[in-house]
């Protein structure tokens, strides 16, 4: 065993077999004060660990005697609590096998190939399920009841009379002014990111023209941080007599209506907001302090209303929970509550969280209107992305019915459900069938009704997702494990030779046959100027003019995902016939298990060259329009600007403005030329180059 054991472990074993410490030191023949010591340290040496949990005599006292006996050269020792440390110590003897292979007289270098392919994808394997930091991503339109589910679900919950509302600010929407993650850490608190004064001073710009011009403004959920940081809100009177209306004042419009100059009074509010005394970052809860959950609700209410005079406006806020906080998990879990969309679905900070392998993606819709909008749209956009969040088990479905939406919906017949149970039914079955009328896959769907229904249930379901992601790569363990033992036991040099000089002219007859690209068959541009027309006109507006740089709109963004989605388009034929090209040598040599290994190895490389690909041209995208848009399309944002406020059409006229812009603009056809040579450089560089190099073979 090793030198030290983990007490927590032992203790464990003790606790799950109701031996009393007194007993046991009976015995073990020491005195109980002697092993309260040895329970109250943080390890114990192996001699004194093996005699204490043989003393014990249980299944489980036996399994950590054995965990620890084991001996590790090429993996670290995972937590003993961790669920795949079995798969774990079959990787590590696998990893043990192919070295003393790799080693011994009867190795040939032909199978060197195979052998470091193996190796590295049983590593990579391993990192994945060795560590537990995964996320969930809760995302849906404004005002579907996210926030209130997420709440609930993780019972972040404060007493609200008799019943439990969320800890977080919540109403009929645009409640949240940003992101909202939760994480783990030692003790509660909360952590602020800021906007800094520049885009501050932008939105003040963009409040005050709004309401000098009559055009335009901010959501709502910023021109309230404004008001409150400058104390320049909107205040309602009261009626003094009978047959009276209220009455609102609004002290930023007596403000501009007094200056009569937007300058000034853009001057005045950002002065008005105190931002150098705004410079706090964080705020860690007091361990004497009780009711920790009203203090962080109490708090976060601050940050978001703009009322805590120690933050300035928040980009993201970030609640920091000790790990007993949150429902029972055996994973380190980070929930994000996304910033609610309205209209464009195509926003940089859903795209990392659905592209994220370690992240579950919870897309929430009404129940009236299940699947929604948002969500096909989303799932849309991750297939024709090749995100592969869909094909990975990372997305999933959340309806939150309220009041008894579930007993009023018909099924086709007409008919109406006797039971909740039944009108999920009827739901799902009509959910299902969006989905193949959209021509998408199905994903995971669940019900959640938050005044009457188990949050614990919807949690496990969850965790189950992740258990879901993991499970894939326990199975891919084994696979590996598996084919490294045919590969030691079943190598036929001789044919492997023959298979594998096959094999590499095979693979680069089809490089030299795919090395230019098809040409463009859905320009960037289009997918720009269609995200227009589909998002709200004030995002637009506050896009524009900001040059295409805001986070509910991204131009360069939008730009760089319609680029992917022509990618994904042109190539999507290539790859399919690189696979048909490997499974054709597959039927001639799946006979020799290490050559069958190796084009299974194939199969999976172009499937992370595919993925590589896409992000990269995605990136590349991004990074070559926006100096474009930034420094070169001035005439196009005034000529948008100009439009906003002049009647209703907008977003039509400015889609019209972009296509005509990128038609005729010679700065952006020169961009699109540059990104085009981009484009073809990546295809080259990922795909062509890697699929000649990985199935290269020499006699050497």
């Amino acid at each position: 065993m090793d030198d030290q054991i983990p007490t927590r472990l032992m203790r464990m074993a003790r606790d799950e077999s109701k031996v009393r410490q007194a007993d046991l030191a009976s015995k073990l023949s020491v005195s109980a004060s002697v092993l309260s010591r040895l329970e109250a340290s943080e390890t114990a040496d192996a001699k004194m660990a093996k005699r204490y949990l043989e003393a014990l005599d249980t299944s489980l006292a036996k399994e950590i005697i054995a965990f620890f006996e084991r001996r590790w050269r090429h993996l670290d020792r995972p937590d003993f609590r961790l669920p795949e440390r079995e798969a774990i110590w079959a990787a590590e003897q696998g990893l043990q096998k192919l070295d003393a292979f790799e080693k011994s007289g009867d190795f040939d270098p032909i199978l060197q190939n195979p052998l470091n392919n193996l190796r590295k994808r049983l590593l990579a394997d391993v990192d994945f399920v060795r560590h537990t930091e995964h996320g969930i991503a809760f995302i849906g339109e404004i005002g579907v009841g996210k926030t209130t589910a997420l709440s609930f679900v993780t019972n972040l919950l404060v007493p609200d009379g008799e019943k439990k509302t969320s800890v977080f600010p919540t109403g009929s929407g645009r409640m949240t002014v940003c992101e909202v993650a939760i994480k783990i850490a030692p003790a509660y608190g909360i952590a602020v990111d800021s906007m800094t004064e520049d885009e501050i001073r932008m939105l003040v710009s963009d409040l005050v023209n709004g309401i000098a011009t009559g055009k335009g403004g901010l959501p709502s959920e910023l021109d309230r941080v404004i008001r409150n940081m400058a104390d320049v809100r909107r205040v309602t009177v009261r009626a003094r007599k009978a047959g009276e209306k209220p009455t609102t004042v609004d002290h930023l419009k007596e403000l501009i209506d007094r200056m009569d100059d937007a300058d000034a009074v853009i001057a005045e509010v950002v002065a008005r907001m105190k931002l150098e005394t705004r410079t706090s970052t964080q705020i860690i809860l007091s361990k004497d302090t009780e009711d920790s959950m009203e203090w962080l609700s109490k708090n976060i209410s601050r940050i978001n209303y703009g009322q805590h005079p120690e933050f300035s406006v928040p980009e993201r806020i970030t609640v920091l929970l000790p790990l007993d906080a949150l429902r029972e998990t055996p994973y380190a879990l980070s929930v994000i509550d996304t910033k609610g969309v309205e209209g464009t679905t195509q926003r940089a900070d859903l795209m990392r969280r659905i592209e994220d392998e370690r992240t579950v993606t919870v897309l929430c819709c009404s129940f009236s209107d299940a699947p929604g909008n948002v969500p096909l749209s989303i799932m849309r956009d991750a297939l024709d992305t090749g995100t592969g969040a869909i094909e990975g088990d990372r997305i999933c479905l959340l309806a939150l019915p309220r009041n008894d939406e579930a007993l009023k919906i018909v099924d086709d017949m007409g008919n109406r459900p006797d039971s909740t149970e039944e009108g999920y039914a009827i739901r799902q079955g009509q959910i299902e069938q969006q989905f193949a009328t959209e021509g998408l896959p199905s994903v995971p769907v669940n019900f959640f009704h938050v005044d009457s229904e188990s949050a614990q249930d919807v949690w496990e379901w969850l965790i189950d997702r992740i258990g879901a992601i993991r499970s894939a790569k326990v199975e891919r363990i084994g696979r590996h494990v598996e084919a490294a033992d045919n590969l030691i036991t079943n190598a036929d040099v001789a044919k492997t030779r023959e298979a594998r000089a096959t094999i590499a002219e095979t693979m680069r007859k089809a490089a030299e046959r795919f090395l230019e690209l098809p040409p463009v068959m859905r320009p960037a541009a289009s997918n720009l100027v269609a995200e227009v027309k589909n998002t709200h006109q004030s995002s637009v507006a506050a896009s524009v003019s900001r040059r295409g740089d805001w986070p509910q709109f991204n131009a360069a963004h939008i730009l760089g995902q319609g680029l992917r989605r022509d990618v994904n388009l042109r190539t999507n034929d290539i790859f399919v016939r690189i696979d048909e090209a490997v499974n054709g040598l597959k039927d001639d040599f799946g006979h020799l298990a290490d050559v069958a290994q190796f084009l299974e190895n194939l199969c999976e490389d172009s499937q992370e060259w595919r993925k590589e690909l896409l992000s990269r041209v995605a990136l590349a995208g991004r990074m070559l329009y926006a100096p474009h848009l930034l420094n070169n399309a001035g005439d196009l944002w005034q000529a948008c600007q100009d439009r906003y406020g002049e009647g209703s059409g907008y977003r039509v006229d400015v889609s019209q403005q972009f296509q005509a812009h990128f038609d005729t603009d010679a700065d952006a056809m020169t961009t699109a030329v540059k990104v085009e040579n981009q484009v073809k450089a990546l295809w080259v560089q990922i795909v062509i180059d890697s699929l000649i190099a990985s199935s290269a073979f020499t006699e050497e």
